[in-house]
């Protein structure tokens, strides 16, 4: 009984909204919120890199107007932002990055958001696989094509004009729980 009193307390003291504050160089800050009722294991994921300093000092590498911005490549740390500008790769990505993750893939987790403008959702390697690990995108546009297909678990919520900004090689300088 001890046992079940501790999961239910822990439950019920687990906030079901969380926030991560990004700094992206040159841009300025935004924030997201984690919508733990979506997607439970997801944003439990997401929060564990983020409290791990995984994007700290990575780069979006792919950027495609009115569809994603997308980061998550850690051999993206290893380039320069400038360096990163002179690779143009296909779909909007970055030559040479795109394709490392960090950590292990996460089951696929059916998720009630809509794929809306401002959303998070993990990127994968096929739609509705086990891929899915440290890539994100942001959708820069409604984009419900991706709904059941791609799990969205977080909207930003604070920032919106500093995502318009960025650009396809820009550095984070950091990702944290707020």
């Amino acid at each position: 009984m001890i046992g079940t009193f501790a999961f239910v307390t822990s439950l019920v003291t687990q906030p079901q909204l969380s926030q991560v504050e990004f700094q992206v160089q040159n841009r300025g800050s935004f924030v997201v919120t984690l919508d733990r009722t979506a997607a439970p294991n997801t944003c439990a994921h997401f929060q564990s890199l983020v409290e791990q300093k995984v994007y700290n000092g990575m780069l979006w590498h792919r950027k495609v107007n009115n569809f994603v911005l997308q980061t998550g490549d850690p051999d993206s740390k290893s380039m320069l932002p400038e360096e990163a500008r002179r690779l143009p790769g296909e779909n909007g990505g970055t030559s040479g990055l795109g394709e490392s993750t960090f950590g292990k893939p996460i089951p696929f987790e059916k998720s009630p958001m809509s794929h809306l403008k401002g959303t998070l959702g993990i990127a994968l390697e096929s739609p509705g696989d086990n891929s899915g690990s440290s890539h994100f995108f942001i959708n820069l546009a409604d984009n419900k094509r991706l709904d059941g297909k791609y799990v969205a678990f977080a909207k930003v919520t604070e920032g919106w004009d500093v995502i318009e900004k960025c650009h396809r090689g820009d550095l984070i300088l950091s990702a944290k729980m707020k």
